[in-house]
């Protein structure tokens, strides 16, 4: 998905033999990274290799499938894969905390992670479940058998030692080598050529490679590179030593070695880096030339390898050598030059003190703020510094030593307030960081690293038993985080079994093998060709003229099609869903540019990165038209007064009776909501294949109709001449609603106009600067209330970013969810959509709810906080007596034990100044309502009765095809397996309402049992005949007879009623108030799902949904050029969704099923949204903690406004930490 190793959605396991110690090795790797003919000796194995439905499934495919790991499947081939190279490189022995660290490049963005944990964490040699030796894991492909681990080394793992050289049809070579003087070999016959020494290529994750490049050397099997020794006063290590080589070197030599214990240290720093399968493929050497090669790029190990002072071995020719620091060879020519090894010095282990830190946006596999390692030595009373090294990575390019500072602690007493206050401040006064976006803050990153260095200060006076401020004390670690854990509670009853079962969803073991089809999964069409969006990036123009002649001049290049090209109507959001979409949006622009990335035509070529690289070689020629401000968000709206880009919907306000009480507090504040990017792990995709009577089309999308719609509009073509086609998403969340119809139309029109087949993939960077994101969203609120907090009077102004155009509503949803809690019969509500020089953007998982749910309970804390009354006190004084949430809140309080745990937390705060802890609880009524029409097809197939279903829902993740066969197999009175369900199409489900709001499972399921009813009818004479007869008899007996086995049944709006959906959440937090870092220490949700119809489903929606308010909360940030509107974090290297150690590390999820929905579906509540709402609790949790930082610091009690994202350097700013109370007491 992103091409750059952060995702782990290719992960594969690797073996190899290793040049040094000739044993077989194996690890995981990103196949994203690593060039195939890298692979020249080694055996590479994808999840296909492990099991599958012939043969049978490996038990880490079962595990994972059958703990409900696995929702739209497409993280899982990743997911297995790793948790296999983990088991294979540790023979078997696994422990938990093993698993945790080795998923710190797995992104999911729908289980949550829990499941995931669970189900790997089984496998562990710890685990109570039993589990074979790793060799009894697979099916050998020679014998169809149990592997027996007596094979002798496969022939492709046995290293001939003769160099390899290839040359490609453009004359790039590549040159696989084993010793130095092949290397200096060729730099001496390639001239001034291009070239690139390569290893594990993980640079290419950070800064792409240059398309210059002519000479690739692959220098991953030099057995000098690799070797490591120690010796007299140094450990000399290998350039090319891999960081997971590395790591394992370090820890065995601080082990044996006092005298290199800071090496331990080392170790556990680069374990931070990256990720486990970019660890193991990057190297020393390949790490420390990137940041020679860019300056600016904050290198961990640089910063560690100058801070220890250890030496550089660089070789000019195989006979001549220089020693370098990592600072002198940041600043080298490397031209022909070879870093060889790396000498670390022995240290007196005595009198040196070595500490390094990292603080990052989240927990795995994301570039540090900052950066910094330390290392003093003192003299024999061990409180004199001799000398003193400060290194910082993460302030400017230039910047590496606080020299200043070094010198100033020579010779100081170092454990006194003086001398770490005169420290502080010549560190605060020499630190000039830069600001370059989307970097955080020159602020917090300059406050960053001086509280990095007095966490130092704190550490080293606590290891030698310095008297210190007791609450200080905390302060000199890092947050260190336990081992996760997860409960889950809920009820079943067997009389309606398989209904309210714990049903493993039935895709997942497809999902696990990697058998389940994707939209890109289809094997490449004939004549097939690739397409790339061709964009826009000059605002406050319009396109004058758009010339491809240069594109087109590259090899296999096809054509360049624009909006001159279209025979339809250049519009992917069709009239004839006018309800919805009243604005037309383009599929290439033709006049105005209205965002940074806006599509102006696509470029169809040979191969995927043709295309790619093409479209970047079309010459766009702009006519400007404006000098106007560009905003790309509100807040650019607001500051540059653009009063003409906000429009106003009517108020929404009621008149109350006047009532005799007085005012007893009057606020106003503001809440600001940033947007959010849906990272489906699948890109946006579609493939369109010309036939005889129209056009087949393959399509990533949601919403089928408006697809089918749209592509026959824009072609001029019939809508029955579109065949469409879904199978399974991997992953929707909105993404893939209306924004789907964008790229299907592009890849539709080029497929129409080329008459061959079309496929088109986007970029991760192309995914996120074209398609639109969750709305964010700016509420200014004044309220006046008693002394109690009940309200007496609300006005609440909001403003949603709808982006460049207002085709898809929240505004007013947002409206009646804001007063759906509370007796709101004295509030004035006003709501306002803001166009914006962005992306139009569109409907993310729990739209317009989770702003409408934020913007009231944020306005309840801060009624608690102005008033000293309980927040859930204030929120039940507010509330209509008849709300179920007036009896669920207290029972809730009392079975998470909040009053309790409240205490232990005010007891903690009082005695940790560095360490804050906060706790809070918010409530829920979601609004779930009935939209569209959609149809089922069940399908009885007479001869063995097996029943196929085809429904007009679209299966992304959220378990829709379970639910419909448990409903169908309970209907019916058939076993589950007896169930199959077959993809949707426009043909089975013509005019299908989009898959979405959380309803569609609901609907699928209702319209099914409508159908098995029916069917049940034609059958029951039959039933009442033969009587005990089994089911296939029944069914052959009502074939015999004409009995139609068929039914297509249509669900419309009025067949469903709408209901609320309550729900509970409590957080508690830990927060580092030196470094902004959050750890969510304890999360219990309440949710009332009606009686499930798959509680396992429903178990895994609530947490996912959960955890992807946590990143929306906390981790994930879109950053705008305010020059050009371009949007900055547009790739995982700088869009951060949370990983598995970012989720709560106690995480409880209880069922209300004691009420059953009279409105529902077998009495059932719908659950796919709801719990991302409430997951603004860990917002209110972190104010609780802030607010006794701040008053530690002796700010005053003022309101502490958060909105999202509340990440590391927002929680560290408003802290509010004074240098001067730095000291040790």
């Amino acid at each position: 998905m992103c091409l750059e190793g952060g995702c782990g959605a290719c992960i594969v396991n690797v073996s190899g033999l290793h040049p040094v110690t000739k044993e077989t090795k194996s690890w995981s790797a990103n196949s994203c990274l690593l060039p195939v003919f890298a692979c020249h000796g080694l055996d590479v194995k994808t999840v296909e290799s492990l099991g599958n439905k012939r043969d049978g499934y490996h038990p880490i495919q079962e595990r994972l499938a059958h703990m409900n790991g696995s929702q739209c499947g497409y993280c899982s081939p990743g997911m297995v894969m790793t948790m296999y190279s983990l088991m294979k490189s540790k023979q078997g022995a696994v422990s938990m905390e093993d698993v945790e660290n080795a998923l710190g490049g797995n992104i999911c963005r729908c289980t949550g992670y829990r499941p995931i944990l669970d189900a790997f964490k089984s496998l562990a040699s710890v685990s109570e479940q039993e589990l074979p030796d790793i060799e009894e894991l697979k099916i050998c492909p020679k014998t169809n058998t149990a592997c027996s681990a007596k094979c002798p080394v496969a022939a492709s793992l046995i290293e001939q030692g003769r160099p390899v050289h290839l040359v490609a049809g453009d004359d790039r070579e590549w040159h696989k080598v084993y010793t130095l003087a092949e290397i200096f070999a060729i730099f001496s016959k390639i001239g001034t050529r291009p070239y690139m020494l390569l290893a594990g290529n993980t640079a290419h994750g950070v800064y792409r490679r240059s398309e210059s490049l002519q000479v690739f050397i692959d220098i991953t099997s030099v057995e000098e590179l690799r070797n490591y020794f120690l010796r007299t006063g140094e450990l000399i290590v290998g350039a090319n030593v891999t960081l997971t080589e590395f790591i394992e070197i370090l820890d065995k030599t601080a082990t044996k070695r006092p005298n290199f214990r800071y090496c331990g240290e080392i170790a556990r720093h680069l374990r931070l880096i990256a990720n486990p399968a970019v660890r193991n493929a990057g190297t020393i050497a390949g790490n420390l030339t990137l940041k020679n090669q860019h300056p600016q790029f904050l290198s961990d190990v640089y910063i560690l390898l100058e801070a220890v002072g250890a030496k550089l071995i660089v070789a000019d020719s195989l006979a001549t050598y220089q020693a370098k620091t990592a600072q002198e060879y940041s600043q080298m020519d490397l031209t022909k030059k070879l870093l060889k090894v790396v000498s670390l010095p022995l240290t007196d282990s005595f009198n040196t003190v070595f500490r390094s830190y990292r603080v990052a946006p989240r927990a795995q596999n994301a570039h540090a703020y900052v950066n910094a390692a330390f290392l003093l030595r003192m003299a024999s009373d061990k409180m004199t510094v001799k000398s003193a090294t400060l290194c910082f990575g993460g302030i400017n390019p230039k910047f590496t030593h606080a020299a200043r500072t070094e010198k100033l602690l020579a010779g100081k007493q170092l454990f006194n307030n003086t001398t770490i206050q005169q420290a502080i401040n010549t560190l605060a006064s020499e630190l000039q960081p830069d600001w370059i976006l989307p970097d955080a803050s020159a602020e917090y990153r300059s406050g960053l690293a001086v509280s990095l260095f007095y966490k130092f200060l704190l550490s080293v006076a606590t290891d030698n038993n310095v008297p210190l401020d007791p609450r200080f004390r905390s302060g000199s670690a890092m947050l260190q985080r336990p081992l996760s854990s997860g409960q889950q509670y809920y009820d079943t009853n067997k009389k309606n079994w398989p209904v309210t079962k714990y049903v493993p969803k039935l895709e997942g073991l497809a999902q696990t093998s990697g058998e389940a089809k994707y939209t890109n999964d289809f094997p490449p069409f004939p004549g097939e060709l690739y397409a790339a969006f061709v964009v826009a990036t000059q605002l406050n123009s319009s396109i004058g003229k758009i010339d491809p002649t240069e594109a087109l001049k590259l090899p296999g290049v096809v054509a360049f099609y624009s909006a001159k090209h279209i025979p339809g109507v250049n519009n992917f959001m069709s009239d004839g869903m006018h309800f919805y979409f009243p604005d037309v949006e383009e599929i290439f622009c033709s006049g105005r540019v209205l965002f940074h990335g806006q599509p102006v035509g696509v470029i169809v070529a040979e191969r995927f990165d043709q295309a790619v690289r093409a479209a970047k070689q079309v010459n766009i020629i702009y006519e400007r038209i404006s000098d106007a401000p560009i905003c790309p968000t509100i807040k650019a709206v607001l500051t540059h007064r653009s009063k003409d880009r906000i429009v106003s919907q009517p108020a929404s306000s009621r008149t109350s009776p006047q009532v005799d009480v007085q005012v007893s507090k009057k606020l106003q504040g503001t809440l600001e909501l940033a947007g959010q990017y849906h990272y489906t792990l699948e890109p946006q995709t579609c493939v369109c294949v010309p036939m005889e009577n129209g056009m087949d089309v393959y399509a990533a999308t949601q919403f089928i109709d408006l697809v089918q719609v749209a592509i026959a509009a824009a072609l001029n073509v019939p809508e029955n001449s579109l065949n469409l086609t879904v199978r399974r998403l991997g992953g929707g969340f909105g993404a893939k609603l209306t924004r789907s119809s964008h790229i299907a139309c592009a890849c539709a029109l080029a497929a129409h106009l080329t008459r061959r087949p079309v496929r088109f993939i986007m970029t991760i960077e192309a995914n996120m600067s074209t398609i639109g994101k969750r709305y964010s969203c700016v509420s200014n609120y004044q309220v006046e209330v008693d002394s109690k907090g009940k309200i007496l009077k609300l006005a609440n102004n909001f403003m949603q970013d709808y982006g460049c155009n207002q085709n898809e509503n929240v505004v007013d949803d947002a409206k009646v969810v804001f007063g759906l809690s509370y007796n709101s019969s004295a509030w004035k509500v006003e709501g306002s959509s803001v166009l914006t020089d962005a992306p139009s953007n569109t409907w993310m998982r729990a739209p317009a709810t989770t702003e409408g749910i934020a913007m009231v309970e944020t306005i309840m804390e801060h009624i608690a906080w102005i008033t000293g009354v309980d927040p859930m006190q204030v929120r039940l004084s507010n509330m209509p007596a008849g709300s179920k949430l007036v009896t669920l809140m207290p029972q809730f309080r009392k079975d998470v034990e909040f009053d309790k745990r409240k205490q232990a937390v005010d007891e903690f705060n009082a005695k940790n100044r560095w360490r804050k802890r906060g706790i809070a609880m918010v409530p829920m009524q979601f609004p779930l309502v009935h939209y569209g029409a959609l149809h089922a097809q069940v399908s009885i197939y007479a001869k063995d009765g097996t029943v196929a279903i085809s429904h007009g829902g679209i299966e992304i993740g959220q378990g829709i095809n379970t639910k419909a066969a448990q409903v169908a197999a309970f209907t019916l009175g058939i076993p589950l397996e007896k169930i199959a369900i077959k993809p949707t199409t426009s043909m089975t489900s013509p005019n299908a309402a989009m898959t979405g709001g959380s309803m569609t499972s609901e609907v699928v399921c209702y319209a099914i049992k409508k159908a098995c009813e029916i069917l049940n009818t034609r059958l029951q004479p039959v039933k009442d005949e033969l009587k005990t007869a089994p089911w296939e008899k029944i069914t052959q007996t009502c074939y015999a007879r004409d009995i139609d086995l068929s039914v297509l049944y249509q669900y419309k709006k009025s067949d469903l009623k709408p209901y609320s959906i309550w729900g509970l959440s409590c957080a508690e937090v830990e927060i580092d108030v030196l470094t902004g870092q959050i750890q969510l220490s304890r999360v219990d949700i309440l949710e009332d799902t009606g009686e499930s119809i798959s509680p396992g489903i429903d178990v895994g929606q609530i947490e996912g949904a959960f955890v992807m308010g946590i990143g929306y909360w906390l981790t994930e940030v879109l950053v705008y050029d305010m020059s050009n509107g371009a949007l900055l974090t547009n790739r995982s290297w700088n869009y951060k969704p949370p990983g598995a150690k970012d989720i709560p590390v106690d995480f409880r999820i209880r069922l209300i099923q004691t009420g059953d929905n009279p409105y529902g579906v077998l009495r059932s509540k719908a659950t796919g949204e709801p719990a991302l709402t409430m997951a603004i609790v860990v917002v209110f949790a972190l104010r609780y903690a802030l607010r006794s930082a701040q008053k530690d610091a002796g700010r005053p009690d003022d309101w502490i406004p958060l909105g999202s994202a509340s990440t590391p350097d927002q929680i560290f700013l408003k802290a509010s930490n004074a240098y001067e109370q730095y000291k040790l007491k």
